[in-house]
């Protein structure tokens, strides 16, 4: 990588508030804005296939949470609620017209159902992408699986200390993380170097372990209530379809325990769909962005009608 094409990378887009990264895309008007919520390990970069899109329509945030991206550390641990209220207090901060649109993926989808739940007036609708759920740390779920999860946050502690070391980002510098190119390789240019240059920090692994380690160890608030009638989209990739004889193996019994907790999750609310995103991997905003641009731009549809009916009446 050039000097040019590092500094262009080291300069992020959009601005810092109380030290989290974010960029504003869009204009808001008769749709509601929508807000994406990352992942665990990675950064906001992984959106750069869907806000754009979006962006043409509506007024769109995305944000790196603390310590990954261009964002601060923040202070440890990171549980739950301190990420829900750290997404409150930038969407005050900015300025964002509120009821809007949360989207969440993976572990971000577990604080984007916390943040529902915690603030309803602010949501207008949610997604949920491959979203985590409590019941995967759990004793419904196999003993090996929950073995791996918490095997997840001990490789979270081992890559920060590679990092610490410049191990890591030596590594990602001349890419060879198994796995990771081939996954940024479907992200714009400046997403790529951006996911390349700093989702390998010590900061950033720092982040990931101790939001993985709060998760799996259930320290802070975990999401209990249900949504009424809030239109509520859940995206499985490659959703489960149980076979017919009940002896299953171990892998099709994690399958099957995930795409329990994928319905549980629909039937949070009364207007909750459950939707495949067919051939896609864990990233379905990477592998399917179509998919995630059409259920967003369905919901800000379904929203914006919902909204001019209740101006309607309340004018006769």
């Amino acid at each position: 990588m050039n000097k040019k094409t590092e500094r262009s990378v080291l300069l992020p887009a959009g601005k810092k508030i109380d030290g989290l990264h974010a960029v504003l895309e869009g204009a808001a008007g008769d749709y509601p804005p929508v807000v994406f919520e990352h992942g665990c390990g990675v950064s906001s970069e992984v959106w750069a296939l869907v806000y754009p899109e979006i962006a043409r329509i509506t007024q769109t945030l995305v944000y790196d949470r603390a310590g990954y991206g261009f964002s601060d550390p923040g202070p440890l641990p990171r549980t739950s609620d301190r990420c829900v209220e750290d997404l409150h207090r930038l969407v005050e901060r900015l300025g964002i017209v509120r009821p809007f649109i949360l989207v969440g993926h993976s572990l971000g989808g577990f604080y984007a159902r916390l943040y529902a739940e915690r603030y309803p007036e602010d949501v207008a609708a949610l997604v949920l992408i491959d979203a985590s759920h409590e019941d995967e740390i759990r004793g419904i779920f196999p003993l090996p699986y929950l073995k791996r999860q918490r095997w997840s946050v001990r490789l979270y502690g081992l890559a920060k200390q590679a990092a610490r070391i410049g191990l890591l980002p030596w590594l990602a510098k001349h890419r060879w993380i198994p796995g990771f190119g081939s996954f940024v390789a479907k992200l714009p240019e400046r997403s790529r170097e951006a996911m390349w240059t700093r989702v390998f920090t010590a900061e950033s692994m720092e982040a990931a372990e101790s939001e993985y380690d709060c998760f799996v160890g259930e320290t802070g608030s975990v999401p209990r209530s249900r949504f009424a009638r809030l239109p509520l989209a859940v995206v499985k990739a490659g959703i489960y379809q149980p076979p017919r004889s009940r002896k299953i193996s171990g892998r099709e019994e994690v399958k099957r325990k995930l795409y329990d907790t994928a319905v549980k999750m629909q039937k949070l609310s009364a207007s909750g769909r459950l939707i495949e995103a067919d051939g896609s991997g864990h990233h379905v905003q990477v592998d399917k962005p179509g998919t995630v641009i059409g259920i967003v731009k369905r919901l800000l549809e379904q929203t914006r009608t919902t909204s001019v009916s209740t101006e309607g009446q309340s004018e006769g």
